[in-house]
């Protein structure tokens, strides 16, 4: 597994460095940024290429270039999303005006970098890259405006926004294989995406700082089940997001129901509901042990 994270780690910094229209100062930047991800691992790349190899006959070196191009549009998202959220402590926060170049540079190499590799399919890849970075960008939108107030709403949302980009990895993969994708793949991809945003939920309201969604007045599936109860602390929560300056938000009380009085154990039921969803529809993917048990990983 370290082996194919190295593998698409050199062909980020290959298509980079092989891009004549760029100047040295954006390619520095661009290394840059994605040195500082590189800890983090190349987790929807490898979703790309288990699935390419899931079903190819024929493998094709270029699937390395795929991935690549796959990582250059999601850590541009990371970028764009960080500097609107302005919650990051990557470098790129620090130059906001530069990296917002640089995040318009890797959206535009990504279906660059795919169309100059030699699938047959690549036309197919290109258009599925194009329409689910769309949706994710909509799925962006609704969470920017903060709006998503129930479950179901806020459901729809993250399966946009994060359900789409896994979704969109498992199917380029499987497109550049066969010139055709399946509604299995798409739905369990697409949960893929929905646990790992609600992973993230639970695991921002345990550090009680300034990126914490409840102090911040966003939403997430915890959060939306705490105003929903009836007692004291919902109440207040309610208030202190409704802006009533009379509203005294007790933190201790709050931490202490968000973790004790349900809302966590709500939030990772939904979460198993997905996961359930997933391991139903992997059972009809044709993907080699070794993937599968990366698959499985990202559902935990």
């Amino acid at each position: 597994m370290r082996e194919l994270d190295e593998r698409i780690n050199e062909s980020l910094d290959m298509v980079i460095e092989n891009e004549a229209l760029l100047g040295v100062e954006l390619k520095t930047m661009l290394k840059s940024f994605k040195e500082e991800k590189t800890l983090v691992g190349y987790s929807f790349g490898k979703l790309c290429f288990w699935h390419y190899e899931a079903y190819t006959d024929c493998f094709n070196e270029d699937i390395y270039k795929v991935a690549t191009a796959i990582e250059l549009l999601i850590l541009s998202f990371d970028i764009i999303d960080d500097l609107q959220d302005k919650d990051s402590d990557y470098s790129w926060s620090k130059t906001p005006e530069l990296s917002l170049n640089a995040a318009l540079t890797m959206l535009v190499m990504a279906s660059r970098t795919i169309q100059e590799t030699s699938f047959e399919h690549k036309s197919v890849a290109i258009q599925l890259l194009e329409e689910y970075a769309l949706r994710s960008i909509n799925g962006q939108q609704l969470d920017l405006l903060n709006n998503c107030r129930d479950e179901q709403s806020y459901l729809q949302m993250i399966e946009l926004k994060s359900g789409s980009l896994t979704a969109m990895s498992c199917l380029i993969g499987e497109a550049l294989a066969k010139g055709r994708v399946s509604s299995e793949m798409e739905e369990y991809g697409k949960c893929i995406g929905v646990i790992q945003q609600i992973k993230n939920d639970i695991q921002g309201l345990k550090t009680w700082g300034p990126k914490n969604d409840l102090l911040n007045k966003r939403y997430s599936l915890p959060i939306i089940y705490l105003m929903s109860q009836k007692n004291d602390v919902s109440k207040s929560v309610v208030n202190y997001y409704n802006n009533d300056i009379v509203s005294f938000l007790d933190n201790n009380a709050t931490k202490n129901e968000l973790t004790n009085g349900g809302a966590i154990r709500y939030t990772i039921t939904i979460k198993n509901v997905y996961k359930f969803k997933a391991l139903h529809n992997l059972k009809n993917v044709a993907i080699n042990d070794l993937g599968k048990e990366y698959v499985l990983k990202l559902m935990r």
